[in-house]
């Protein structure tokens, strides 16, 4: 409790020295945009700073024209990463804009207290506020009055019902812990009240509050995701392969040449020829044409590694309410107390939620929806309308009970029904009998009430009776329905009665009213999808266990009971298999802290975990990204406590009508809540992706090719093979060729699992297929020393031979491309997209015209070839696409992948 609080409220000259002394009341999650946070982000990426080096050294040895290409790579890639992620968080801070609300606060005045509405940012620790129906706690609060409050507090526990708060000022007893979530009077910052009112003490605003601490935790530095971490590994490959072959090509060819200066410059180019100079711009390429596919399907994007790493994703975790669920209360069924269906109990619900006068809880609009909504009359026992009430009894905590007093026209007046409903326990102690429903009940016209629960009708409530409704309540729980219990008596009316608590007695049980937060429409579907992609859904949720399991069991994530149960096979019935080995809650989480390979093997082994609190989904995703050697996970919430999981995930998504707190740690934001929409997005990741390595696998292989050709070049000829500038202009048209790879086709086998940036695969690829290049260069380099004679450094001809392997370099290369970018056959199994068909073959043509143009010739000294030399090229160009098609297939045998 707040120290001298006054129950009277504060005086203003209080209020204004506790507001200068805690600061405004202001939510966590505003926060200016960080821009330059953002810019910094685009410049700081691997391969950007990669390039950046090898553009200082070509600037240091005056290779003016290589540092102005890559640095003008650098360049278009930062400035467009830059452009579409600060438009994204631009759209993402617009969502969580603080809206003005007021508070209703009590002031002490001379006169007394007095009370009056202020913005919710000058509440202050002390005050004392008023609340009702509709209203969101501005702080941590203490209730002080309490009459039938019930809250949700669904965006902090996940629990989609309700809870009652009441008013406790006696001190805790010994031994007993602290539960913020689950006190009996403690109100978080945030939640609101669903019924009821009275006032509550603000012990904790602004930076103090229970949900400030969980934002604190988000300010800590993130982890990599899997898309960061591949990047990293691969960039290293790169940078350690440019370490070792440059010295080398430095050491053959000054000792082959003589010229050391001459060698120093050829190495250069040889390390930047390795590194692929557009990989930073055909990854942001991909990324920003993969944001715009996605944003049409109103997503923002608020991190551009969030899309790839999207199609890495192998397990994705989402809270159950709002995401999976509908997030609002719906009837399920109406049964008697054997649980057999029966319409009598929504009957007698529905005359009881829409004539009573108090707070409409979510059960009753439920209720009332259900009956206004249903397609067909569901009164067959009693009639519908024409009930007029005499009384009621309202709701209270204590209770748990809800009665009215009703009664038809047409009798004499004196004959009415009692109708109460609430807690099944409270119910059945005030009962007495059991309605019979054999026969089944009817409406009665003899009867003015149209029911008759006289004693030929019921029978007595006995314990044992008692207890199978009691267990009938048990197994409907245990199915994930929240109950509501149903019981009436006839009972006189006279002129000026009225009703109380003790006329809620001598009922007669009639059933229950089972209601659910119903699946959302495209929920099953979705996880269908996802299935289909290699993608393994688990829910993470502050929920009961028994809630999540049925939504679980209607997803097709768990099996049915009824699947169990017929079961042929014993240990098809074993822990591991059965309902319970696959539920953990967060109790028995943390009991297995200690134990980490029980830890482990729990999480792996299940699909629900259940009431976790936001600390326990955090470790939950960081232990599913760390199992099997390691994998990315997204995480799809909306409340205060999934934003830690949100942000420990690869891939954290939110949604539009989620908390600030949420959105503000997502890296998606979806404007629409809809499971398809992540599917889709998981489709258009690994697109990105596998585009991407269509790029580098093609570009390192082909570099890694020519690296071979050199280093036998520099061996074996006295002149350089090909200038430096020419082996420049060479890789940016090969690069170029490939700048519309973000728009090729993929092929379906791809898109089937989960696919990640892997420094081995590129590693094998590279060192498996870029030598066969190198035979074909070198049967250029015979054709230029056999039949045109150039064997001298001082041959006039030596431009016609640079030429040459300039031009067999080039369209090998492009033409290649059609058969590295897949598995299959290309033209007749496979076929590029469009842009990459115009842009390959569009390439080579401007490859063969560069010798004859006046000018460009000149500056790269190249010369025209003898027309006789286009026959030779045709040849190695078919023979090097029948090579390739072999060792690819035999490659696709010994590694079981290709991309």
């Amino acid at each position: 409790m707040e120290p001298g609080w006054n129950p009277s409220g504060l005086s203003d000259e209080q209020a204004d020295l506790v507001l200068k002394t805690h600061g405004p009341n202001i939510p966590v999650a505003e926060r200016p945009l960080a821009a330059l946070q953002i810019l910094w982000g685009a410049i700081a990426n691997p391969f950007n700073i990669l390039l950046t080096i090898l553009a200082v050294i070509s600037a240091a040895t005056k290779q003016i024209s290589t540092f102005a290409v890559m640095m003008a790579m650098v360049f278009a890639s930062t400035g467009l990463r830059y452009w579409q992620e600060l438009k994204s968080m631009i759209q993402a801070v617009n969502l969580i804009k603080s809206v003005t609300t007021n508070t209703r606060v009590l002031r002490y005045r001379a006169s007394g207290p007095e009370e009056l509405e202020i913005d919710q940012r000058n509440v202050v620790p002390g005050d004392i506020i008023a609340v009702t129906s509709g209203d969101v706690f501005p702080g941590d609060c203490i209730l002080i009055t309490a009459e039938a409050v019930t809250i949700t507090q669904a965006s902090l526990t996940g629990e989609m019902m309700p809870i009652e708060k009441t008013v406790r000022l006696a001190a805790p007893r010994p031994g007993e812990t602290l539960d913020l979530l689950h006190n009996d009077n403690v109100c978080l910052a945030g939640t609101s009240v669903v019924t009821g009112n009275g006032h509550a003490l603000v012990v904790s605003t602004g930076k103090d509050t229970y949900m400030a601490s969980i934002a604190s935790e988000l300010s800590k530095q993130r982890p990599e995701n899997a898309t960061q971490i591949g990047i990293r590994k691969v960039s290293y490959v790169l940078m350690g392969f440019m370490a070792v072959m440059a010295p080398i090509v430095f050491i053959v060819q000054g000792a082959v040449s003589k010229n050391w200066k001459g060698a120093v410059m050829f190495a250069i180019a040889i390390a930047v020829g390795i590194t692929p100079e557009m990989l930073p711009m055909i990854v942001t390429s991909n990324l920003a044409l993969s944001a715009v596919r996605v944003a049409r399907k109103k997503v923002i994007v608020k991190r551009f590694d969030a899309i790839q790493s999207l199609g890495a994703v192998r397990i994705l975790c989402s809270d159950k309410t709002g995401t999976l669920t509908a997030d609002h209360v719906r009837i399920s069924m109406s049964t008697t107390g054997a649980g057999d269906l029966s319409q009598l109990p929504i009957e007698l619900a529905y005359i009881n939620s829409s004539l009573q006068t108090g707070s409409r809880s979510p059960i009753d609009h439920a209720i009332v929806d259900f009956v206004h909504e249903s397609e067909q009359d569901i009164f067959t026992n009693i009639p519908r309308d024409g009930w007029v009430k005499q009384g009621e009894v309202p709701f209270d905590s204590s209770r748990r009970l809800l009665s009215v007093l009703v009664s038809r026209p047409g009798g004499d007046g004196s004959e009415g029904l009692l109708i109460t409903k609430g807690a099944v326990e409270e119910v059945l102690n005030a009962c007495v009998s059991t309605y019979n429903y054999h026969p089944s009940p009817s409406s009665d016209a003899s009867k003015p009430l149209g029911l008759d629960v006289s004693p030929s009708m019921t029978s007595v409530l006995t314990a044992g009776e008692r207890q199978k409704i009691l267990e009938t309540a048990q197994r409907l729980n245990e199915e994930g329905l929240r109950l509501v219990a149903v019981a009436c008596r006839e009972q006189l009316i006279k002129s000026f009665m009225t009703i109380s608590c003790s006329d809620e007695s001598e009922l007669t049980f009639i059933g229950f009213i089972g209601l659910l937060d119903p699946l959302k429409p495209d929920a099953a579907q979705a996880i269908k999808d996802l299935a289909a992609l290699n993608v393994q859904v688990r829910i993470l949720t502050g929920d009961a266990p028994a809630v999540a399991a049925k939504v679980a069991r209607d997803l097709g994530l768990i099996p049915s009971r009824q699947q169990l149960s017929t079961e042929d096979d014993v240990e098809a019935c074993s822990s591991s298999k059965s309902e319970e080995g696959l539920i953990l809650t967060g109790v028995q989480l943390a009991a297995l802290v200690d134990d980490q390979e029980a830890y482990k093997d729990a999480i792996d082994r299940c699909i629900i975990f259940a009431k976790l609190s936001p600390y326990q989904k955090l470790e939950v995703v960081k232990a599913l990204r760390a199992g099997d050697g390691g994998r990315a996970v997204a995480f799809l919430g909306d409340g205060v406590n999934d934003a830690l999981a949100i942000r420990g995930a690869d891939v954290g998504i939110s949604v539009d009508s989620g908390t600030d707190i949420a959105k503000e740690a997502a890296d998606v934001i979806l404007l629409e809540k809809s499971l398809g929409v992540v599917a889709d997005g998981v489709v258009e990741g690994r697109i990105t992706l596998i585009n991407t390595l269509k790029y580098i696998k093609m570009a390192t292989s082909s570099n890694f090719g020519n690296i071979f050709s050199v280093l036998v070049a520099s061996a074996w000829l006295p002149y350089q093979p090909m200038l430096p500038l020419q082996l420049l202009v060479q890789n940016l048209l090969y690069d170029f060729s490939q700048a519309s790879i973000p728009w090729d086709n993929v092929d379906p086998e791809y898109l089937e699992a989960p696919k990640t940036w892997g420094a081995k695969s590129i590693i094998r690829f590279m060192v498996c297929m870029g030598p066969f290049s190198s035979p074909f260069d070198i049967t250029t380099f015979c054709i230029n020393w056999f039949h045109y004679g150039i064997r001298t450094l001082d041959s006039p001809l030596v431009p016609r031979a640079q030429t040459n392997w300039f031009l067999e370099g080039s369209l090998t290369q492009l033409f290649i491309i059609h058969f590295l970018r897949t598995g299959k056959l290309p033209f007749i199994q496979s076929r590029a997209s469009v842009p990459v068909v115009c842009t390959t073959f569009g390439i080579a043509g401007i490859a063969i015209a560069i010798p004859y143009m006046p000018k460009v010739n000149t500056a790269l000294q190249l010369t025209p070839p003898e027309p006789i030399f286009y026959a030779y090229l045709l040849g190695m160009i078919t023979g090097y696409a029948l090579v390739v098609h072999v060792a690819k297939t035999v490659y696709q045998l010994a590694f079981k992948e290709w991309l």
